[in-house]
């Protein structure tokens, strides 16, 4: 896939799949913009996309306040010159069933995974529409398709980004603008696993145990899920919007994953 030209900016790409996905499209000739809240990780991502071969800037924002998202696209707009491809990645996870999910974790989760999505799109869209081109990606999750227990406000607000893709595709469709997301299945992230081990957790064995859920037998590294990422972006998926690509390892064909195991995956 080529993207030479394409000005991209990829939310929480710091790390994990966002970093992944920022440095897959460095690969690919795009000029990337880098953003999250950690001023270090994110210059390391942007010497690693300079390294690839190309132009790259990071800016740090915390996109749970609505106008820094107005900020950040009209900065990325600015500093790349354009902007064709949003890649809405950042998320917060909590483990907490409803009766315990506290109003900050609630706040949160929404500010973060729905808000911030909302206010980004919105943005890129008009941006979009008056350019009439452009493509958005969200970075969804299994559990925005079904639910699962101890985890309210994610299933919940994931939920929410898949119904807000479908509709952010009907109404930027009559401009040839793009919206799409993935919905990853359980992926062996840098973050993930700092969480787990501060649960006490044997990483090897908890991993093990995910493998067991997923047809494939393995979880997905963070490659895989930025290559999905990067095809939807593509002109190779110039015909699909509005779609919620499963990346999962056919978790989405069986059903929820077998929450029996979750206690010692957690």
């Amino acid at each position: 896939m080529d993207f030479s030209q394409k000005k991209v900016l990829v939310t929480g790409s710091t790390s994990g799949i966002g970093a992944a996905t920022a440095l897959a499209f460095a690969g690919a000739g795009a000029d990337v913009m880098i953003t999250g809240r950690d001023a270090a990780r994110g210059e390391a991502v942007r010497a690693d996309a300079e390294r690839a071969g190309a132009r790259a800037a990071f800016m740090a924002a915390d996109i749970r306040q609505p106008d820094v998202c107005e900020t950040l696209i009209a900065e990325t707009h600015a500093t790349l010159g354009g902007l064709d491809v949003l890649v809405n990645n950042a998320g917060v996870s909590y483990r907490f069933g409803a009766l315990e999910t506290s109003d900050e974790h609630w706040q949160s989760a929404l500010d973060v995974n729905v808000n911030a999505v909302f206010f980004l799109s919105r943005a890129a869209g008009r941006l979009m529409r008056d350019a009439r081109s452009g493509t958005i990606v969200n970075n969804a999750s299994e559990l925005g398709l079904f639910a699962e227990p101890g985890k309210f406000s994610y299933c919940v607000t994931k939920a929410a980004m898949v119904q807000m893709t479908r509709n952010f595709a009907l109404d930027l469709a009559p401009y040839g603008v793009r919206v799409n997301a993935v919905a990853p299945g359980d992926t062996r992230t840098p973050l993930r696993e700092t969480r787990m081990a501060e649960m006490g957790m044997d990483l090897d064995r908890a991993f093990a145990l995910m493998a067991l859920r997923t047809p494939l037998g393995r979880v997905a590294t963070p490659d895989e899920i930025a290559r999905t990422i990067l095809f939807l972006a593509s002109d190779d998926a110039s015909f699909v919007t509005g779609a919620i690509l499963s990346v999962d390892g056919g978790t989405a064909a069986t059903g929820p994953p077998d929450t029996d195991l979750e206690p010692a995956i957690g």
